[in-house]
């Protein structure tokens, strides 16, 4: 499990495991508060996660905060896995996370709220 850790946000990727389904899945679980300065460790994050062939989970239930560069990284991922081939799945965005996440249209990639 590799996982990144600064003093306010933390980036945990998960080995691939079959999920549920029994399909192989990558979990990026974020937590904390993601602006410019943690850029460049979840771009990193998700382009490796496109690279396992594996369809990626990313757990947003414990972000309390998201800014443009963190989601320009988000969408970053979700364009390498589309041209992977690969299923790219944003989950547990709640409060403001989840409406910035509408509001720039990425709200098609998240799980219906509960």
């Amino acid at each position: 499990m590799d996982k990144v850790t600064d003093r306010y946000f933390t980036i945990q990727t998960s080995p691939v495991e079959p999920d549920s389904d029994g399909l192989p899945t990558c979990r990026i679980e974020l937590a904390g508060s993601f602006d410019i300065g943690a850029r460049v460790e979840l771009r990193a994050a998700l382009l490796a996660a496109a690279e396992t062939g594996a369809r990626i989970l990313v757990d947003l239930s414990r972000v309390r905060f998201i800014d443009s560069e963190s989601l320009s990284a988000l969408s970053a991922g979700y364009l390498a896995a589309e041209r992977a081939g690969l299923s790219f799945r944003l989950t547990g965005a709640v409060g403001i996370v989840r409406r910035v996440i509408t509001v720039i249209g990425l709200d098609h990639l998240t799980d219906a709220p509960r």
